[in-house]
């Protein structure tokens, strides 16, 4: 599957998706990665608890040690890759490793775009308040309220202005939102 066709999993009739970037650290040489050797892809989970039954999958490891269940000590793959700056922007985020982006224009025919997302990480439990894993959401353009967005993270607890991380959303920090 290209990255274009991947990203267009994504989609829904009325969308079109277009420039399509994934940013990702190369896995191929990474121990443990040896099946696939890489950091993103498209994952079906159609007997799971994730709430999405197929989308696509952005590690900052390999896409093989996402296979649940989380049962282990470690798993995790350091690729010794660089952060995203715009994740290193959020407050409260202390610099980024591994990081795994994807950047895509998306053009809809209704006044409405919907996303859905599940954010996961191999570090939960056992690093809750130390490495702290980190998920936004950037849009920019126009905001059907008025005026535009720019660079708006829109990947927040909902009722805060709360950014979605393992030391945010986990069995004590707003635990309605872990699963």
């Amino acid at each position: 599957m290209t990255d274009q066709e991947l990203a267009e999993t994504l989609a829904g009739e009325g969308v079109i998706i277009s420039n399509v970037v994934f940013d990702c650290p190369d896995a191929s040489t990474a121990f443990g990665c040896e099946a696939s050797g890489a950091s993103y892809g498209y994952f079906e989970c159609l007997d799971c608890n994730l709430g999405l039954g197929a989308g696509v999958l952005l590690t900052s490891g390999c896409i093989d040690n996402a296979i649940g269940p989380n049962d282990i000590g470690s798993a995790s793959t350091g690729l010794a890759a660089p952060g995203d700056p715009d994740l290193d922007m959020i407050p409260g985020v202390l610099g980024t490793n591994d990081a795994c982006a994807l950047y895509l224009d998306v053009e809809v025919a209704a006044d409405t775009l919907k996303f859905n997302y599940v954010f996961g990480s191999e570090e939960y439990l056992e690093f809750v308040g130390s490495f702290n894993d980190v998920f936004a959401f950037y849009i920019s353009g126009p905001n059907p309220a008025g005026g535009n967005y720019n660079m708006q993270n829109i990947a927040i607890i909902p009722g805060t202005s709360t950014y979605v991380s393992i030391n945010n959303v986990n069995d004590t920090s707003n635990p309605g939102y872990y699963v």
